[in-house]
C-alpha cells in the first residue's frame, strides 16, 4: 500500500486526525475525471477524506470546482484560470489546495487575501504533498 504510513499515523493518533473512508462507488466518480493522477486516487481509496491535526488541513471527498469553496470570493470572469483548477482540500483559514489540471496536474494553491492568486506549491505530486502534510505533524 502506498500509504500505508499514513495509516498508521492516522491510527496512532485518533484524536488528532479524523479520517472516514470512502465506497468504492465514491472513488469510481473521481475516476471519471480524465487524467486523475494515480497517487491521489490511492489516497481516497487507502486513506479516504478528512481533517489532519484537527485543523491543519481538510482533505474533501473528492475534487471540487473553485466555486464551490470560494464561490463567495470567486469571479469567473477576473479569474478565467481558475476554471482549471479542481481542490482537494484546504487549510481552514481560506486558502484551498487543488490540482491545475492544465498544468499536468500540478499541486497548486489558492490564496484568498492574495486576490485568488494561483501558487505553485514545493511538492511535485500529491503523494509528495500528503506526505509533507504528516511530516509536518509526526509528533
Amino acid at each position: 500500500m502506498r500509504y500505508e504510513n499514513i495509516i498508521n499515523i492516522i491510527r496512532n493518533n485518533p484524536s488528532k486526525h479524523n479520517f472516514e473512508a470512502l465506497s468504492e462507488g465514491e472513488i469510481n466518480r473521481e475516476l471519471e475525471v480524465e487524467g486523475i493522477p494515480q497517487d491521489y486516487i490511492d489516497f481516497l481509496r487507502e486513506v479516504g477524506y478528512g481533517t489532519v491535526n484537527n485543523t491543519i488541513f481538510n482533505f474533501y471527498s473528492g475534487l471540487v470546482e473553485v466555486d464551490e469553496i470560494l464561490g463567495h470570493l470567486y469571479d469567473e470572469d477576473s479569474h478565467p484560470e481558475l476554471k482549471d483548477v479542481l481542490l482537494f482540500g484546504d487549510n481552514f483559514s481560506g486558502d484551498a489546495v487543488g490540482f491545475l489540471v492544465t498544468d499536468n496536474w500540478a499541486i497548486v494553491e489558492i490564496w484568498h487575501d492574495d486576490d485568488l492568486s494561483i501558487n505553485h506549491c514545493v511538492e511535485e505530486t500529491f503523494e509528495e504533498f500528503v506526505l509533507s502534510m504528516f511530516e509536518n505533524v509526526k509528533s
